[in-house]
């Protein structure tokens, strides 16, 4: 099978889900060279993120709008290729899709379409939902609070590929020397912008899955603006940290090496399954300081009984910040969903107050851009409780030279090449 029938496989299954199939692409993954892995992600990828916009290009050509599935998959795909892959011929593009057809008619179908797009220089829309291939009433919904030149920077960067960075083991390795390291292996490397602990690989080497630095524990793949959030928790040795929904451990561990391996972390989330990734990558990363539990976040002060110094409650989300990384977000995530998931996140907040000791800090957290998830929960939790301060994280984001928005409760960090959408509320116990 080769590498775009895979593709093609790949793309309907995510159809019919609204999910990329990871275990299925790993699979795929493992079988192929590099050559083949690149152009592979690219176009699965590239379908999903601009699966709108490939459907505008093809409906211009299309007759009767009406058809399987399946040809639909094909058409994007060899459009896709077209328009945005430099890399492949035009006659490629279009003799490898037809290929994959296996009705003589939908061959001569995507064999006309295909080659009139290939011929035809096309305007593309000015429409901001249509030009930055987003669902017209998730652009419709962002731009009822968000002034509309913010909202067209995240579209457009939500169509730029996630950059890969790494978070330094500092327990472990300097950045200079990781850098060094990832140099020798014929990466390309700088400093991220913003995280002090950050490197940023702006053009792979070899796989990271054959590099040193995972596999001894060097460095973890993460993003920059999750790396920014322990650094607001006033972390030192020896305080004791509850991280409520730790999977799969990213943060959690971040906040150990900002520990220094000394303290106390209870690390707790809803499944063994999510937990063992947790103890996983504590282990690989060489942290001792981290006990886990399975327990749903709501339940826990019904059975923890002690009380935190620092509490990271980084929610369940709709994970609207993560387009970028994971484009089929977007099909997947309905408006009701903002609603049914708040409701999870008050209980969690709710739950996790009561752990936290007086003078205590919590931060509320979320990779999403919505009112409901974001400011709205931490305004109704202050009408609820009266022993909650907000403080303002406006300043000492900015300091990181992070751009957003501060909303009275929070900061939404904007997106930039490293950063993407996440909020961050950061919330102190008072008497």
């Amino acid at each position: 099978m080769n590498t775009r029938e895979i593709a093609s496989r790949v793309l309907r299954i995510f159809e019919k889900k609204k999910r990329i199939p990871e275990d299925e692409v790993r699979r795929a993954l493992s079988r192929m060279d590099e050559r083949d892995r690149a152009f592979f992600k690219e176009l699965v990828w590239g379908v999903v993120r601009k699966r709108r916009l490939l459907d505008w290009y093809i409906d211009r050509f299309l007759r009767r709008k009406e058809i399987p599935p399946a040809v639909r998959v094909l058409l994007r795909m060899g459009v896709y290729q077209i328009l945005f892959m430099n890399s492949v011929p035009n006659y490629a593009a279009v003799n490898e899709t037809v290929a994959l057809a296996e009705n003589k008619s939908f061959k001569r179908l995507i064999n006309a379409i295909l080659r009139k797009v290939s011929s035809i220089e096309i305007e593309e829309p000015s429409e901001l939902s249509l030009k930055y291939s987003h669902p017209e009433w998730l652009v419709n919904y962002w731009k009822s609070f968000l002034k509309e030149e913010i909202v067209e920077e995240i579209l457009r960067w939500n169509m730029v590929p996630s950059p890969i960075v790494l978070r330094v083991n500092t327990l472990k390795i300097t950045r200079e020397e990781l850098m060094g390291i990832l140099r020798e292996e014929g990466h390309e490397v700088s400093e991220t912008p913003h995280s002090p602990v950050g490197i940023w690989i702006k053009k792979l080497g070899k796989s990271l899955d054959d590099s040193r630095v995972l596999s001894e524990g060097l460095a973890t793949v993460q993003g920059e603006s999750s790396q920014m959030v322990p650094f607001l928790m006033e972390l030192e040795s020896g305080l004791t940290v509850l991280d409520v929904c730790s999977s799969p451990g990213g943060k959690t561990t971040h906040i150990a090496e900002l520990m220094k391996n000394k303290g106390k972390i209870l690390a707790f989330d809803i499944s063994l399954d999510k937990v063992e990734k947790v103890i996983e990558n504590a282990k690989r990363l060489g942290i001792e300081i981290i006990d886990t539990g399975v327990l749903p976040g709501e339940k826990l002060s019904e059975i923890v009984k002690e009380k935190f110094d620092r509490i990271l409650l980084d929610v369940p989300c709709t994970s609207l910040g993560t387009i970028r990384k994971n484009p089929d977000v977007m099909w997947r995530v309905k408006r009701s969903d903002f609603k049914k998931l708040s409701k999870l996140q008050y209980e969690l907040l709710s739950s996790s107050w009561k752990l936290l000791k007086e003078g205590g800090i919590l931060i509320y957290s979320t990779c999403t851009v919505t009112l409901e998830e974001n400011g709205k929960i931490v305004e109704k939790f202050l009408t609820e409780h009266d022993d909650v301060e907000v403080l303002d994280v406006n300043g000492e984001i900015s300091e990181f030279g992070i751009d957003g928005i501060w909303d009275g409760y929070g900061f939404l960090m904007l997106p930039d090449e490293t950063i993407t959408p996440f909020y961050v509320s950061k919330l102190r116990k008072i008497g």
